[in-house]
């Protein structure tokens, strides 16, 4: 992704992945979006909807406290 902050300033962030089992990397992102999905449906949450409207806490398996606590 390029983008700039200012006429003749610009900033690339890439991103890499390198993955020793593609299948089981595969797997475990389809597991935390049905993980998301079950958390969604708790709250009324239901219908179709792209990752982009998934929240990120959503996905983990810990909670919004623990998540906090070990990543802020």
């Amino acid at each position: 992704r390029i983008a700039k902050t200012s006429e003749h300033i610009k900033h690339v962030i890439e991103v890499k992945i390198d993955l020793d089992s593609n299948p089981e990397f595969t797997a475990a992102n389809l597991v935390a979006y049905a993980r998301a999905c079950v958390k969604m449906n708790q709250r009324s949450i239901t219908g179709v909807y792209t990752a982009l409207d998934v929240r990120p806490s959503d996905l983990s398996p810990k909670s919004r406290a623990q998540l906090i606590k070990e990543m802020l």
